[in-house]
């Protein structure tokens, strides 16, 4: 039950009555023994709706028959017309002449919520009424009075502290900064059952190839070689050249960085991999040569994916028809030492980067000194807001990017939740998403938007974004599941709004509003642990979890921490003076200080 309503039995100033002569009977001055009880008091919001339960009984050997006793209730908002809210009615034929008093009614009302309902009163007043033959034939009623003990005295809105949540959204600058290789591949070839590496190949294309690589001093990471052997001899001297043939094109290679003087800190790193008794490679020749029949090629095939080891087979290949065109077209390019030379691309570093980048945000140097990819870079690398937005706006202008875009928008984000001006920065950055978001190219742009909106109270339209956006991108989930848990808690699914939001990341917004899920779950079901609450409140570490705990104390009659909460919340402590969650410490001098 809520702290403010402790179960009480009042004495109202309107609505019982000695049922003798209805027409004579004075309502308001003979409802001196009802009880009435209003859980909870004040009245809370959640959801879009007021809801409270009513208590109320009557005393004994007062009702007669035929006769009916109501109490209407109406709500009455200081700056509105009332409004009726339900009624509860005794029935004299069912209550008549009893000793005891009657058994307490318990009403569920409601009524749907409206800014200016705030501050007001509930009000009820008693109406006794005479039937006869299902007709009415006497009726009389008292005036509106205020519920008793200030029970139902204005509306607590605490469901209305919940935040917008606009996380920044940056799609990624598609810049590799990692190391990377631009790879040549040179083939030298070998005589039948020979390792020599023929002076005819590095005279030829490909040795050519390998001296002007060398020769150019490319930085170079690593040389792998990998020899292999055509399908002729024993396991032993296949084992043997395919070994052999890389060690020779090793050996050149060494010899020519030696002859270029390339420093040795700088030489590559060889890796050197044999290949043996393998058929890949002849499969491959045989199925691309013309040189063959469709059945000679079945037939050689039928061989080599046969039963029987490696040299078996080749015994058997030898007995075919074929066997001389194999030798001549197949087994030549097999025996080989095939090199993949790892060139280091050369790249700008980072801090060269971000130089040429603050350079051409001001003007100092042109758009082409960097690509788009280097400049949406350096704008990452950059921990200043206001450089990056330079930066941006730089890439803007270089190739109008639905990434730069995009970009600029998080980064106007980033500075609002800083502490510039955040609708103006919101504004601001609206037309960047909305160009970034027309390209569909970028997800990130629908999941900005949607921020966008939710500031701006468009819950309807930061909706239908999150439809847009590619929620398995991790970043674009978090905003989607922000924005689910908003709403869920404007729609009071504390529940789902936990759920969502424990799923929504670590941005200080989102813990404090899954911190004011776990606080109005507990105050809806008029639970005592708030410990959950308090959790994500510490957590946050904003004014609004300030005011959070503050709430939290005052559910628990914590003064002195409800008064240093307070404080603590910044400019929200002048909010604190009218809030209702506060209603039982308006007079208390410290937190009238604290608020001021």
């Amino acid at each position: 039950m809520n702290k403010y309503t402790n179960a009480l039995s009042t004495v109202l100033a309107a609505g019982t009555l000695i049922f003798t002569n209805c027409s004579n009977v004075d309502v308001n001055k003979m409802a001196q023994e009802q009880g009435m009880t209003i859980n909870p008091s004040p009245l809370e919001l959640h959801g879009d709706s007021v809801v409270f339960e009513l208590d109320t009984k009557l005393p004994p050997k007062l009702l007669k028959k035929g006769y009916t006793y109501d109490v209407v209730v109406q709500y009455n908002p200081n700056d509105a017309e009332p409004i009726e809210v339900g009624v509860v009615s005794f029935n004299g034929d069912d209550y008549a002449d009893s000793p005891e008093a009657t058994p307490a009614l318990n009403e569920r009302m409601a009524f749907a919520y409206e800014d200016k309902f705030e501050r007001g009163q509930l009000e009820y007043l008693g109406r006794a009424t005479k039937v006869k033959n299902q007709k009415v034939k006497e009726s009389n009623e008292g005036a509106f009075a205020a519920m008793p003990n200030n029970q139902g005295q204005g509306v607590i809105t605490t469901i209305k502290n919940v935040q917008p949540t606009f996380i920044a959204n940056f799609a990624d600058h598609g810049y590799n900064n990692a190391e990377e290789y631009i790879p040549t591949n040179v083939d030298f070839f070998f005589l039948q059952g020979s390792s020599v590496l023929r002076s005819s190949e590095k005279r030829g294309a490909e040795g050519k190839e390998l001296s002007n690589y060398v020769s150019a001093k490319n930085p170079t990471r690593t040389v792998t070689i990998t020899g292999s052997h055509s399908p002729e001899g024993s396991t032993e001297v296949n084992t043997k050249l395919a070994n052999k043939r890389p060690e020779a094109v090793q050996k050149y290679y060494e010899y020519l960085l030696k002859k270029n003087k390339v420093e040795e800190e700088t030489a590559p790193q060889f890796v050197t991999k044999p290949v043996v008794e393998n058929w890949t490679a002849f499969k491959a020749i045989l199925k691309d040569s013309d040189k063959f029949t469709d059945a000679e090629k079945d037939e050689i095939m039928s061989v080599v994916n046969g039963s029987g080891d490696f040299v078996s087979k080749q015994l058997k290949l030898q007995s075919l028809a074929s066997y001389k065109k194999l030798f001549r077209y197949v087994y030549p390019p097999l025996r080989n030492a095939k090199s993949e030379i790892l060139q280091i691309k050369e790249k700008l570093t980072d801090a060269e980067i971000s130089a040429r980048a603050a350079s051409i945000a001001e003007g100092q140097m042109a758009l082409d000194s960097l690509s788009s990819e280097e400049l949406l870079y350096a704008a990452h690398l950059s921990s200043d807001l206001a450089a990056k937005v330079k930066i941006y706006e730089a890439a803007i202008r270089k190739d109008d990017s639905a990434i730069a875009h995009n970009n600029l928008g998080a980064t106007l984000f980033a500075q609002a939740k800083q502490g510039g001006d955040v609708m103006a920065l919101v504004e601001k950055a609206i037309p960047h998403l909305e160009t970034a978001a027309k390209s569909n190219s970028v997800p990130e742009a629908y999941a900005n938007l949607a921020g966008a909106k939710l500031m701006k109270g468009d819950v309807a339209g930061a909706k239908a974004d999150l439809e847009k956006a590619n929620s398995s991108n991790p970043s674009v989930a978090a905003t989607a599941n922000a924005v689910k848990g908003y709403v869920a808690i404007t729609e009071g699914d504390y529940d789902g709004a936990i759920q969502y939001l424990s799923s929504a990341g670590d941005d200080a917004t989102v813990v404090y509003n899954k911190g004011l899920a776990y606080l109005l779950k507990a105050e809806k079901s008029g639970a005592n642990d708030f410990s959950q609450a308090q959790g994500a409140f510490n957590e946050s570490g904003t004014e609004w979890a300030h005011y959070g705990l503050a709430i939290v104390a005052a559910r628990k009659s914590d003064a002195a921490t409800v008064i240093s909460e307070i404080k603590a919340a910044g400019e929200l402590k002048t909010k604190a003076a009218q809030d209702l969650e506060f209603f039982a410490f308006f007079e208390n001098a410290d937190f009238q200080a604290a608020t001021k």
